[in-house]
């Protein structure tokens, strides 16, 4: 558990090099925030960083920024990704472009490895 220090309506995206999406159940309730869809577009429009594992593809397939791209997810939200457009692939770790896919917390070594190499990139 932890404390939010900002809410998404005061998060300004220009601060920031790059946005990683946790999974797990919050993903199901996050994806109907504005705020959040807006800010996660604003990252995809200036084509900045983002990680996404597990269900956090919940919340990109409700900003519809996923349409046309490779993605990776756990099983159970492939149709998800593939409704909103994104082609579904069965592989640890999936990068098209910006976008950072892992399907499980068993797999994020590389997804990190690979999501941090590039935010190095930025800094």
């Amino acid at each position: 558990k932890l404390d939010s220090d900002i809410a998404f309506r005061d998060v300004n995206p220009d601060e920031y090099i790059g946005l990683s999406l946790p999974g797990g159940r919050a993903p199901e309730f996050l994806r109907y925030d504005e705020d959040l869809l807006n800010i996660i577009k604003d990252f995809f429009a200036k084509r900045k960083p983002v990680a996404s594992i597990c269900h956090a593809i919940e919340i990109l397939a409700a900003a519809d920024v996923i349409r046309g791209r490779r993605v990776t997810t756990i099983p159970r939200c492939r149709l998800d990704a593939e409704f909103s457009g994104a082609t579904y692939v069965e592989e640890p770790l999936v990068i098209d472009d910006n976008l950072y896919c892992c399907r499980f917390k068993r797999e994020c070594s590389a997804w990190m490895k690979a999501f941090n190499t590039e935010l190095n990139k930025r800094a």
